[in-house]
This record gives structure tokens, sequence and C-alpha cells, in this order.
């Protein structure tokens, strides 16, 4: 009977062990934008995954924190999506916030399953950064994981020229822009007109780079500073005496158009006479979807757009669809946008 007891706790005994022992945790501290941040437990990485505090991140990076208690769930939300963790699921559901997409939700596989540490809700730092724009690099000699700006967004400084008009979209495998590039159509398009005016290849992570910068979203645009860096200044895309100029924008340097009947013919007009004065391109800014294309050259009345939406849902792509195309072809005017629905224009030269 001793023996069958003593067999027994040492059966016991090495379970929980195992329990204890089954994963080597590595502490790890968390700089944003280049801050420590001190968390309601030390962020660690499990498996070669970096876990964190989602409530204390949250606040960290302005971001809306709920809990649903009965479902065991936590919201993370900005104006502009939003995301559902569960523990233990392998799959958050994430919702957009702007109106803009055809789904009411979809569902994200996580680098892996939410936990909890220390009684504290746990998320993969990874698809936190994913979701809302953050670049995420670890600094293992240092034991340090950054969310925001990172050196290696930058491309090198020997840059290739270009032959005819740059064109990039946002879920492209080549730049790999967090959250297959959702919200990175302004980053797009400010790399495609710098490009072509400059004749000099600047892509979407230059100019998310930039951004990362001044506040850890790669595809908030901060125009001047964008424009002041990379080597070109905003001039009106329009001649101040043309019957269509309806004066300048000083935050985004976006000239307006006069159609207050939001005709197509005027903004068509304006459009063209605009490439006529800026042929390697404009952009053409559409706030309430919201979206910017680039128009990039005319036929006749047929205009034609670089429109760098995505080329596919949920995944990155080598190909994309809206390359030259008219704007019935465009994601905007899919959308039920028309032409006349524009917000403003942009045109820029080289300093």
């Amino acid at each position: 009977m001793k023996k069958l007891c003593a067999l027994f706790i040492a059966v016991i005994l090495t379970v929980s062990n195992i329990g204890v022992f089954a994963y080597e945790d590595t502490p790890v501290d968390i700089q944003v934008n280049g801050k420590k941040v001190s968390f309601l437990f030390q962020p660690i990485i499990r498996d070669g995954v970096t876990y964190v505090d989602i409530k204390t991140l949250s606040d960290v990076l302005g971001l809306t924190y709920k809990t649903f208690p009965g479902h065991d769930s936590v919201v993370v939300s900005n104006s502009r999506v939003s995301i559902c963790f569960t523990p233990d699921d392998e799959y958050a559901t994430i919702a957009d916030m702007t109106g803009g997409s055809d789904e009411e939700f979809s569902y994200r596989q996580l680098a892996a399953p939410c936990i909890y540490v220390r009684n504290h809700f746990a998320v993969p730092a990874k698809d936190v950064a994913n979701v809302f724009g953050y670049v995420l690099s670890y600094d293992k000699e240092n034991e340090i994981v950054y969310f925001g700006f990172s050196p290696d967004m930058i491309s090198s400084d020997t840059r290739e020229a270009i032959d005819g008009q740059a064109y990039y979209f946002q879920n492209s495998s080549e730049f790999n822009l967090p959250s297959y590039g959702s919200g990175y159509c302004w980053t797009c398009c400010y790399a495609m007109l710098i490009s072509n005016v400059r004749g000099l290849r600047i892509t979407p992570n230059d100019v998310a780079a930039i951004n990362y910068e001044m506040s850890g979203r790669g595809e908030y645009c901060y125009h001047h500073v964008i424009v002041d860096k990379l080597g070109v200044k905003f001039v009106s895309a329009l001649s101040e005496t043309s019957p269509y100029y309806g004066g300048r924008d000083s935050n985004s340097g976006g000239t307006f158009i006069v159609n207050p009947d939001k005709d197509d013919t005027i903004a068509r007009a304006a459009i063209k006479e605009a490439l006529d004065l800026h042929p390697e391109g404009i952009m053409v800014r559409y706030s309430s979807f919201p979206h910017t294309i680039v128009a990039v050259a005319y036929e006749g009345d047929l205009i034609l757009f670089n429109d760098p939406a995505p080329s596919g849902s949920r995944t990155y792509s080598d190909t994309g669809r809206y390359q030259g195309v008219p704007f019935s072809e465009t994601c905007v005017a899919d959308k039920g946008f028309r032409l006349s629905d524009l917000t403003f224009i942009q045109a820029l030269e080289e300093k």
C-alpha cells in the first residue's frame, strides 16, 4: 500500500512538473514608438510568439478596449477596424468600422491562441501590430520588441530610375504592408506619384516609414512631412484662373474643384486640365469612401487611373488589377461613387 501511495505521489509530482515547465517563457521589454511601456505583467515570448497584456497596450496605442465577461472575450478597436479576441481560440473576428467593406465581419487566424498570463488576458503582439498598422520587430540581443517605426522599412538610398509610370497596389507581397495593405491607399498613391515626379523608384515602404516615424501608424499620411522628406512639394493642381479652381487645403496641399452640383462632366474637365499641367499624374481623393486613386492620363474624355485597391481579399498578392483603368473599373466606382464625388485633387513637383 505504501509503495502504491508513493508511486501515486510520484506520478502526481511528475505531471505537476510537466504542467509547470511545459513552456520556456522568455521575458522581453516592449517599446512603442521608442518608449518603454510598463505592463500589468512582463511580456513574454513563448514558442516564438510574443504575448502582451492587451489592456495596457490598447491604452498606449489609443485604442478602445472593451471586455465581454459573458463570452470571456475582449474587443479592441479604433475608428477604422475592431478585433475580438477569445482565449484559446486560434481565430479572431475582425469588423470594418468604416462601412467600406461588403462583409460585416471576417475571421483572422492568429499567430497563436490567446492565453492568460498571471490572470491577465494576453494576445500575440504580432496580430495587434498587423491589424492596426504597426511594424513589429525584435532585438534578440537586448530582448526588446519594438512597435512602430522600423529602419528595415526604408529602401536603399540608391534608388533605381523608373521607366514609365509607377504602379503599386496595397496588398503587394513585395511590400508586405500590415493588414494586407488595408488603409494604405494614400501611402501607395504618394509612392506612385512621387516616383513619377522624380523619375526614381519610391516605394510604399518609404512613405510608410515616414508615417511610422511620426506616429507609429504607417497608413496615416503626414502630407507635408512626406513630400518634404522625399524631395517634392505641393503645388496647385489647377491654375488659379481656371473656372474649376476652388482654392487649396492647407492640411493636405490639395486643390478643391468648383462643382456644387457634382457634375461628372465638370469633374472630368477639371482632371483633364490638371493632367495637362501635371502629366506625371494627380492624386484624386474620396474621403467619404475613404480612398485615393491616381489619374495618370486621358484619351479624349476617357481618364485612366492607377487604383491601389487590393487585388485579393485577406491575402498578399503578386498581381494588381487596377492599373491604367477607366473610372468605371476602379473600386471607387464599384462602391457606387461617381467621379464627381471626389473631395479634392493633389499635385506635386520636384523641389
